[in-house]
């Protein structure tokens, strides 16, 4: 990543496009070293289970927190206008590719809203840096195919325990709440690792096999 192809290429001056670049290393997206520059940062799948590990302990921190705290009027409405947006979205009976950015953006919103209502600076900044690295924010969407039957009631599960989380954190279980989204997070970093171990084996399988390969 070089500024001035990248400034040509922009048609921008070379002082936003070195800012630019300097954001995203911080943001851990790109890396610096001496005499090359920067590179776009690679992501190992250990990294991206890592990044749940850490979710896992945040957001679960987050409900436990927002349950001691206590529902605002308005988050509450808010957190109640979100489940039901997903809902809406199951309510068809299959996935579509229709709604795959709606139940992205829902999905994100309703741990995005959980996180802000805690109030906790840190929790938060730290939350914003884990999910961006690749596949773990909760806004990615991970195999919406209509014919996935499977898929659809997976999605219904998760779902479900959106309500569930919604419920103890209204409740003023803490300790319920936390638990519940440590589940779900967890669920969704293992789901994951299966399934991109899955298709890596699916894709080895049809690589053609070289005469060495078969003996």
């Amino acid at each position: 990543m070089q500024e001035v192809p990248l400034s040509e290429m922009l048609n921008v001056s070379r002082t936003p496009i070195r800012e630019a670049l300097v954001v995203l290393d911080q943001e851990g997206l790109l890396q610096y070293r001496p005499n090359r520059g920067y590179t776009v940062r690679g992501f190992t799948m250990e990294e991206i289970l890592d990044a749940y590990v850490v979710r896992e302990s945040l957001e679960g921190l987050a409900a436990r927190l927002l349950a001691e705290k206590g529902l605002s009027r308005e988050i509450d409405a808010e957190l109640s206008a979100v489940v039901a947006d997903g809902d809406r979205i199951l309510s068809i009976g299959h996935l579509s590719e229709e709604g795959r950015r709606p139940w992205g953006l829902m999905n994100s919103r309703f741990h995005r809203t959980i996180i802000l209502a805690t109030g906790n600076t840190a929790l938060i900044d730290a939350t914003d840096r884990v999910t961006r690295i690749p596949l773990a924010s909760a806004q990615v969407v991970h195999w919406f195919d209509r014919n996935d039957t499977a898929g659809y009631e997976r999605l219904k599960l998760v779902h479900q325990q959106h309500h569930e989380i919604l419920e103890a954190i209204r409740s003023g279980h803490a300790y319920r709440a936390e638990a519940k989204m440590r589940d779900h997070i967890y669920g969704t970093g293992a789901f994951i690792q299966e399934n991109y171990k899955r298709k890596w084996i699916e894709l080895d399988a049809r690589k053609p096999k070289t005469k060495k390969s078969i003996e």
